[in-house]
């Protein structure tokens, strides 16, 4: 009987009690700062890192696509300039003489200047439509710029996600050495089985196998989001972790769509597509309609004539100068431009069925995202509230059955897998949090506005009041000082009789 009471000595419980605690300590409140032991996780995530905010505005000003798509403003804008010129005038000049044949010396000389007019407002069209697809560039740039924000935001937070995971399962691990360390030594003095060792080197190991691939997936979402930054992949970049209270939303679906309507930049390039589309087919119909051409020409004839017998013969210069108006006008008899009317009339259709299009699934995507961001809140929630304080009440039961012996090894390392998934769905639960404010954000064509979200005290987690984090590190100190002032329960008789088993 003496022996099996040596077996779980006092030192042995406050090993594995720690190793209980640590892995209840990661199941509370995440908003808590970390520990003074250093962790892997602060390579990537800390409080010096980069903000989303501002990997957006780099990427903006680094990515060749991005450089090369505002090439198309500039085109554009060339196009505006060349809309507004007018058509150059015509200087015409020519000279003719015998003399290059053999001939007598005798010229013709001329020199016109004409001047195309146009009629019917064709300039003024040509450039209003010039500055309408100068405006839908611009509303096409403004959503590809609003995509690739918005891919940003959800490969950061996929990021700051993994980095949190990492970070539970390093202090897991660290918990997990501490109790092999403990049971190794028991093990050496006798009191505890090989068993037991091997249990808590399973466990370790396993766990070290889950930090090598938090790991990889954490360096891989980094290295997509250099990618989508424009940084080079060996370059440094660390992130600054999101809120883990994040703001509750406090807008209907109704006028989240609103501003969507509003908002959205591909969908004022849809509308701005069927105006250019009016004006192009108001351009084509004026071409259809000729333009006068004036013109004004100077002319200079040098003749010699043969002088009658009668008034003594011989030859004389004839030199006649001569000014000449004239106007030119097309007659629209073959080519009334028919096909260029056609062609911007199709155009238009098209444009108006697309925006049709769009704006329905604007409302569609509005109305998913609202419905996603709704299942996250509420699967946050409830992982704050019910399933984390639950499992916290989970370790304290079996803390004090496994005390009594009620409880075997295997029952506690059972439990803390459960815990550690927990925390894992918890992780994922705030990652899909902010990943639906980003959808919902992408669905508007816009930043949520400030008024759109709870004042800032509020969460949609729960108050502290109702829910009240534990301080990770006074808790695990008064737990240790508890233990050694006051000892653990001693193994009761039905334990003994399991173990003589």
């Amino acid at each position: 009987m003496n022996q099996f009471k040596k077996k779980y000595s006092k030192p042995f419980f406050a090993g594995l009690l720690l190793f209980v605690f640590g892995a209840q300590l990661f199941a509370q409140d995440t908003s808590e700062k970390k520990t003074s032991t250093a962790s892997a996780s602060t390579q990537y995530v800390n409080q010096n890192g980069t903000t989303v905010e501002n990997l957006i505005e780099s990427a903006l000003q680094r990515r060749a696509d991005i450089l090369a798509a505002r090439q198309r403003l500039n085109i554009a804008q060339a196009r505006l300039l060349t809309a507004r010129q007018r058509p150059n005038p015509t200087l015409e000049a020519e000279y003719g003489t015998p003399r290059f044949l053999g001939g007598e010396a005798e010229s013709d000389l001329s020199v016109g200047i004409s001047q195309e007019f146009e009629l019917f407002g064709k300039r003024s069209k040509r450039i209003a439509l010039a500055e309408l697809e100068i405006a839908q560039t611009r509303a096409d740039l403004s959503a590809l710029e609003r995509q690739f924000s918005n891919e940003i935001r959800q490969s950061y937070a996929k990021a700051v996600a993994s980095a949190r995971q990492l970070e539970t399962l390093e202090k897991l691990v660290a918990v997990d050495e501490e109790l092999l360390r403990i049971t190794d030594a028991r093990l050496k003095e006798g009191d505890v089985a090989p068993l037991d060792l091997n249990l808590v080197r399973v466990e370790a190991e396993r766990l070290r196998v889950q930090v090598i691939d938090t790991k990889s997936e954490l360096e891989t979402e980094l290295l997509s989001l250099r990618a989508l930054v424009g940084l080079d992949v060996g370059e440094d970049l660390r992130l600054v972790p999101l809120n883990e209270r994040p703001p509750r939303l406090d807008l209907p679906l109704w006028q989240l769509t609103e501003i969507a309507l509003r908002e959205r930049s591909d969908l004022q390039a849809a509308k701005l597509a069927e105006e250019v589309g009016t004006a192009r087919i108001n351009l084509a119909i004026a071409e259809a309609k000729p333009n006068i051409e004036g013109s004004v020409k100077f002319s200079r004839s040098k003749g010699i004539i043969d002088l009658p017998e009668r008034i003594g013969g011989g030859f004389a210069v004839d030199k006649d100068n001569e000014l000449t108006f004239g106007v030119a006008i097309d007659l629209p008899v073959f080519n009334r431009n028919k096909g260029a009317i056609s062609e911007a009339t199709s155009g238009k259709i098209i444009a108006q069925r697309q925006r049709e299009f769009l704006e329905a699934n604007i409302k569609k995507d509005v109305a998913v995202a609202y419905r996603k961001y709704r299942a996250a809140s509420e699967k946050l929630v409830i992982f704050a509230t019910q399933i984390m304080p639950r499992a916290e009440a989970n370790l304290t039961t079996i803390r004090a059955a496994y005390s009594q012996g009620e409880f075997s090894l295997f029952e506690v390392i059972k439990e803390q897998r459960k815990l550690s998934e927990n925390v894992r769905e918890y992780n994922d639960a705030l990652r899909d949090y902010y990943e639906a404010l980003t959808e919902i954000e992408n669905a508007l064509g816009t930043k949520i506005p400030p008024e759109g979200f709870a004042p800032d005290t509020s969460s949609v987690l729960p108050g502290r009041e109702i829910v009240p984090p534990i301080e990770r590190e006074k808790f695990l100190r008064d737990f240790i000082n508890n233990s050694k002032k006051d000892g653990f329960t001693q193994l009761t008789k039905k334990q003994n009789e399991q173990e003589k088993k």
